[in-house]
């Protein structure tokens, strides 16, 4: 694992989604796209070329700043952890997708075995047993 240069965090999620091929998962309790505009032009493109953007929020925050996105929402109980992958890269984050200036880590796991045991333990276990698609 590697810690990502905090001036590149964000920037870093960015570009997880701009080359992504086949899937993006994305865990933020929280987000705020407002004003985010490269960001959400990543994830319309994304979905545009084929792939499949998923993004888990926490119950309750539903779409918020999200109305232009195209991807399939949904909602988990008392999140608070935050996760942003893809087929070719995975970061474990203190950060949620806010465009702001908190002080976050953000960490890219390096090795298959890493991905493997927190996409397994984490996002398998965790969140798809109890997450639900959003309702508007």
């Amino acid at each position: 694992m590697k810690f990502t240069d905090i001036k590149e965090n964000l920037n870093s999620i960015v570009s997880l989604v701009e080359n992504a091929e086949e899937f993006v998962v994305l865990i933020s309790p929280f987000n705020n796209f407002k004003g985010w505009d490269r960001l959400k032009n990543a994830i319309n493109k994304a979905t545009e070329r084929g792939v499949d953007v998923k993004y888990y929020v926490r119950e309750g925050e539903g779409y918020n700043g999200m109305d232009e996105l195209k991807v399939t929402l949904f909602e988990v109980p008392g999140l608070h952890a935050k996760m942003y992958q893809s087929e070719k890269e995975t970061y474990i984050s203190s950060g949620n997708l806010t465009n702001d200036t908190n002080i976050n880590w953000y960490i890219k796991l390096d090795t298959q075995e890493e991905v493997n045991e927190i996409v397994e333990q984490f996002y398998k276990k965790l969140i798809l047993p109890v997450a639900v698609p959003y309702q508007t």
